[in-house]
């Protein structure tokens, strides 16, 4: 497991089978909030990666696409409520 997931409270998942339960530690992805399970002794470039912009852990589907965390997309969004609102929409 990354250092950098040590360092972070992450989370964990229990899956349920017909005999057994199996636990996996999780991170949750600081761009979309995607949930990813957490392979045993895993690199960080293996679940996704790091951004380089905000300085934490992001799924694989978010990297590539350059730094928009949550918060600042919901920023955005209600700019954009607020806009349309005073605009009359």
């Amino acid at each position: 497991m990354s250092a950098l997931i040590r360092q972070r409270g992450g989370g964990v998942a229990a899956i349920f089978g017909p005999f057994d339960v199996v636990e996996h530690e999780t991170f949750t992805c600081a761009h979309c909030q995607r949930i990813t399970l957490v392979p045993h002794k895993a690199k960080a470039e293996q679940l996704g990666g790091i951004c380089y912009g905000c300085f934490k852990l992001i799924c694989d589907q978010c990297v590539g696409h350059g730094c928009r965390p949550i918060e600042k997309w919901s920023e955005e969004q209600e700019a954009r409520g607020r806009m349309l609102r005073d605009m009359g929409y």
